[in-house]
């Protein structure tokens, strides 16, 4: 049975990933973009490594992901692309959402649907960061409304 949770994190992963991915080059991605404000990189090392500590979560594994050093845009597009199909199979195998289980970064127990929830608004938060990193690389904005139809 296909979740409504695979749904969102793949509209985060296919729309708002790619989009504000789209002509970023990888000197761009690697070079904060302002000072104090984080690379395209160090973001989207950021998202792979909460996928993965999501997924120790849902598989009740515990596991947190080890830091990671710098990887280029294909081999982070990649581990996003790793981690959806992983997190798709294992929302899939959930028996009871409402599971109280230990939220990894808060300590805290949540029901396992609040826990995917935290997860699912901090990874938009983050791809929006990329959004605003575009803009201060001199790049236009990716996520546009849709042209109205003149009468």
């Amino acid at each position: 049975m296909s979740q409504p949770w695979t749904t969102l994190f793949s509209l985060n992963r296919q729309v708002l990933m790619a989009r504000n991915l789209a002509d970023v080059t990888q000197d761009q991605a690697d070079q904060p973009p302002a000072p104090h404000v984080n690379s395209v990189t160090w973001i989207l090392t950021h998202l792979v490594e909460n996928r993965r500590w999501l997924l120790g979560t849902l598989l009740e594994s515990g596991d947190r992901p080890a830091a990671t050093g710098p990887r280029s845009l294909a081999q982070l597009e990649a581990a996003m692309d790793e981690t959806q199909a992983a997190l798709a199979e294992a929302f899939d195998s959930v028996a009871d959402w409402r599971e109280p289980r230990i939220h990894p970064a808060m300590q805290v127990a949540l029901p396992l649907e609040q826990i995917v929830g935290t997860f699912l608004m901090e990874e938009a938060y983050h791809l929006g960061q990329i959004g605003t990193a575009r803009k201060l690389m001199g790049m236009p904005g990716a996520m546009k409304a849709p042209e109205t139809a003149k009468v």
